[in-house]
């Protein structure tokens, strides 16, 4: 079995609908048995985000010209997938949701009060219709398709707009799925972002977890190999909207891909890794524009290609706590970190003396209320918050030479993993796409 799943770049109209469906298509006549998972098509997330905030505002007449130009899109869509009769039921499931979708918003927005619980409701259309409408191109294209949701398969505690997937209950639903649906006659197409629960309440995942769900289940369902199709050839050296001549690597470790989604390489996310790892299944980074270009594998590999990515972040912050006589200076550590621990918020590198240590996170995460709370642990030592920084992040195979360190100044934290995979270096804060096209010249000679 194989397991494609197509970003929301891959649906982002419909000719990119048609495109996708071709390339199933193409999948099916040597692979028989495929499970395809989709994201929403970009303009129905930003519409019902958009439909969300005319809520929150109290425009409710500029919330119902939203979701009506939302219902037209679709059926336009639809229109042009139409080709014969069988078409029909996909066209009234089309109707029927985008229906429900416009008396929720409606029924809310005349309340003017948008609960957590109503905005998850509202949100989880997003997947819904774009699985239906690949499905229908799909069928037109004679590749027999259904939509199914993902409550079948899956299941999550209860948490409406941030919910943790539940994995015992969620592997006995997968097989279920699976006893259930014979995937050589028929290919389905599979949501990935939320839940519901008797009620019809919905539960959607957080960025994270959603990823980390379908890795799971790839896991779940022993898939042979998994493909991930988005808008880019494949895991590149840096990011190539700044590096045009950026190298596309052919193949890469699953411990050095983890590395590369800890520093937020595009095509991949936190948790994504270790499942496929776990059953040694190779992933396939493609690009749905390009088909026929260059991709990169991802699985056990002892190829050495030395530096794999780096990658320039702004928008980091050092907080150094100092202290003479820190000889409580491992409880110190343990309060800070606990703090931002129980507030969701990850800690990117850490770096400690005889008298200090010092922590980085994410700009947006440094609110006045982890503020003092961190103030609160102690009188005794200062905190300092050093917002004028710059994260380098080298990830390789092997880092046995620092010579990097040379042509920076400023420097402020370095931090290296210690199984030689990534090196993270902070300094005064620079222009950072100059800054990467220094480095990268510098690394790659290109």
């Amino acid at each position: 079995m194989k397991v494609l799943k197509f970003w929301w770049t891959s649906l982002w109209s419909l000719e990119m609908i048609q495109k996708t469906a071709k390339i199933i298509a193409e999948r099916k006549k040597t692979w028989e048995e495929l499970v395809i998972v989709v994201s929403a098509m970009t303009w129905v997330t930003n519409n019902l985000i958009k439909v969300c905030e005319l809520i929150e505002s109290k425009d409710t007449e500029n919330t119902l010209k939203e979701i009506k130009t939302i219902k037209e899109k679709h059926i336009e869509v639809a229109k042009n997938l139409w080709e014969t009769e069988k078409s029909k039921a996909f066209i009234h499931e089309l109707n029927k949701n985008l229906e429900i979708l416009h008396d929720i918003v409606k029924w809310v927005a005349l309340l003017w009060d948008l609960t957590q619980k109503d905005k998850a409701k509202i949100l989880y259309f997003w997947e819904i219709l774009s699985s239906i409408l690949l499905s229908l191109a799909l069928n037109k294209l004679w590749v027999k398709s259904n939509f199914y949701k993902s409550a079948n398969i899956i299941m999550c505690n209860w948490n409406y707009m941030n919910a943790e997937f539940e994995p015992y209950l969620s592997t006995k639903k997968a097989n279920d799925f699976l006893l259930s649906n014979d995937l050589s006659d028929e290919t389905p197409v599979i949501t990935w972002f939320w839940w519901w629960d008797e009620n019809w309440d919905i539960y959607l995942f957080d960025r994270w977890w959603s990823d980390y769900v379908w890795t799971i289940l790839w896991n779940v369902f022993n898939a042979e190999s998994v493909e991930i199709w988005t808008d880019v050839d494949g895991v590149m050296s840096a990011d190539p909207r700044i590096i045009k001549n950026a190298i596309i690597w052919e193949e890469l470790d699953f411990l050095v891909s983890a590395e590369l989604a800890l520093t937020w390489a595009k095509v991949l996310h936190p948790k994504t890794i270790s499942p496929a790892q776990e059953k040694n299944i190779p992933v396939y980074i493609k690009n749905t524009f390009n088909p026929s270009a260059k991709w990169t594998k991802i699985c056990e590999s002892n190829k050495q290609v030395w530096i794999k990515w780096i990658n320039i972040d702004n928008k980091q912050v050092l907080i150094t706590f100092i202290d003479n006589d820190m000889l409580s200076g491992v409880w110190y550590l343990y309060s800070a970190i606990k703090i931002l621990s129980n507030n969701s918020i990850i800690i990117d590198a850490v770096a400690t003396s005889e008298t200090s240590f010092t922590l980085s996170i994410k700009e947006t995460d440094l609110s006045k209320e982890i503020l003092n709370e961190l103030f609160s642990l102690s009188n005794k030592f200062k905190i300092s918050i050093d917002k004028d920084v710059t994260k380098i992040s080298i990830i390789w195979d092997t880092i046995n030479n620092y010579s990097i360190l040379s042509e920076l100044e400023d420097i402020k934290l370095v931090s290296k993993w210690g199984f030689n995979k990534s090196l993270t270096i902070f300094i005064k804060k620079m222009d950072k796409d100059e800054l990467l096209k220094k480095l990268h010249k510098s690394i790659f000679w290109i």
